[in-house]
């Protein structure tokens, strides 16, 4: 790729963007001066305000101006983790037991992409909204399709003129927005419910036993806000519904690589016995319990999911910011950008780099595990790779880091202050689902995958594609 040769030459460059018009790209090497930037001179939230034209599109203005839900999961969801496993687990069995079925003798022909919708959208709700309401047909129905044409319409809004977009706007938004009125009816009442619980009762007792979900924290977090609009169970739900677009199709999306990349390669069928011999050997660890603390310790699950995004992920664009200073920026080789310019550094190039990655466009599960001659070190346990290529090792700092961390050469999560918060979670639910289906599925692997399917810089798995699986005998 051209860009690739601009950046081995420490040489910034200009590609085009249809919406957002063209992005400077900086070379590797740039990426910490980026990072040292105040956000009063570089902004990433203002990237993602004007490609989602999300004054538009999310609900409500403040949503990406004042990220409250940002606060709530780095405060409440992170801390949760170990106390949601068995919420997630339970939701998970049933979930992905209804849509892959229980057959341990014929193979099902699944679309992949549309039976991880069903999956996680119910997974992630349990912890986002509770019982009953993650089982609910219709409610589910709605809540997958408030966003689901979200970039579509975000790039009609971008072709209209500025002094216009008010006044069409609201008509090109209309079917997200039916979709959400449709979710907040289910949703604010619940939300008032609590609301008024915790008001008229002793507020200490009542959140001790109140439900452990995201409504919930997020209620207690907002009680004190100054901004009366920010209590109201309106703006509550309306933050809700963009985080669930949020944490969800990007799972989505996540798992449904990961599934295709292990299924389309040459080493599959060893993949997935030393993906399940570590299922198997951790959880007869933990008395056959699934937990957190087991959760972390599979690193060979750690690496596939990690090696898929590398490969595909969400966005090209790893880490972007624009130019919010009225007098611009000067870059570190003296070109001057002015304001409005959109800068940062290609994650889909380094990720693909091979003096970074030894052979980058081979899908390799255990390339983030450690390895020798000898065999690979998962853990505090060592278990023999047989006659997996000895690939893996590339000279990246970091290199055998878990996923959740983000690096100079791994971007799938953006990186520096403003990497997602939400990614912790996101690992944790990931490889819970992978680790359930590696032990209790197989999967009949497929001559090669599709392509990723591309939207400016955004970037999906093949949505129509479909796998064959069987339920694994004795596991029913």
């Amino acid at each position: 790729m051209f860009h690739l040769q601009y950046s081995r030459h420490e040489t910034p460059f200009v590609l085009p963007n249809l919406l957002t018009g063209p992005d400077v790209i900086l070379p590797r090497s740039q990426i910490q001066w980026l990072l040292d930037q105040p956000s009063s001179v570089l902004s990433q939230a203002e990237v993602n305000r004007y490609f989602l034209e999300a004054d538009y599109t999310m609900l409500h203005p403040n949503i990406v101006r004042d990220t409250v839900h940002e606060r709530v999961i780095r405060a409440h969801l992170q801390k949760q983790l170990e106390f949601l496993t068995e919420d997630i687990m339970e939701e998970l069995t049933l979930q992905l037991d209804k849509s892959w079925g229980l057959d341990t003798k014929d193979w099902k022909k699944v679309s992949v992409f549309d039976s991880m919708t069903d999956v996680l959208y119910s997974t992630i709700n349990r912890v986002l909204v509770g019982l009953p309401l993650c089982r609910d047909d219709e409610y589910l129905y709605h809540n997958r399709r408030v966003f689901q044409h979200c970039l579509f319409v975000a790039g009609l809004i971008n072709l209209v003129p500025s002094l216009l977009k008010p006044l069409l706007a609201p008509f090109i938004t209309i079917l997200d927005k039916y979709h959400y009125l449709y979710c907040a009816r289910k949703v604010k009442p619940l939300i008032r419910s609590r609301m008024e619980s915790l008001e008229s009762s002793d507020q200490s007792i009542l959140k001790h036993k109140a439900p452990n979900d995201y409504i919930q924290w997020a209620i207690n977090d907002t009680m004190d806000h100054p901004d009366p609009c920010e209590r109201s169970p309106e703006m509550i739900s309306k933050r809700l519904a963009v985080l669930q677009f949020a944490a969800i199709i990007t799972s989505i999306i996540t798992m449904t690589n990961v599934l295709f990349d292990l299924a389309s390669s040459s080493m599959f069928k060893e993949y997935w016995t030393r993906l399940r011999e570590e299922v198997d050997c951790i959880l007869a660890e933990d008395d056959r319990s699934w937990t957190h603390r087991g959760i972390t310790k599979m690193v060979r699950m750690d690496s596939t999911i990690k090696e898929s995004l590398r490969m595909g992920g969400v966005v090209s664009r790893g880490l972007m910011k624009k130019v919010v200073a009225t007098e611009g920026i000067r870059l570190p080789g003296g070109i001057h950008l002015p304001y409005g310019v959109q800068v940062g550094v290609s994650s889909y190039t380094t990720q693909r780099d091979e003096s970074v990655y030894p052979d980058p466009h081979t899908y390799n599960a255990f390339r983030f595990c450690k390895s020798d001659t000898a065999g690979t070190e998962v853990g505090s346990n060592e278990h023999t790779l047989g006659s997996i290529p000895e690939t893996a090792l590339a000279p990246a700092r970091d290199m055998y880091a878990p996923f959740v961390k983000t690096t100079e050469t791994f971007m799938a999560f953006s990186h520096g202050r403003n990497a997602c918060p939400g990614r912790f979670f996101a690992a944790n639910q990931l490889k819970l689902a992978l680790a359930y289906i590696v032990l209790n599925y197989d999967i009949e692997p497929i001559p090669a995958r599709e392509p990723h399917l591309w939207f400016v810089n955004s970037i999906a798995p093949p949505m129509k594609a479909t796998l064959r699986v069987k339920r694994r005998r004795g596991t029913t």
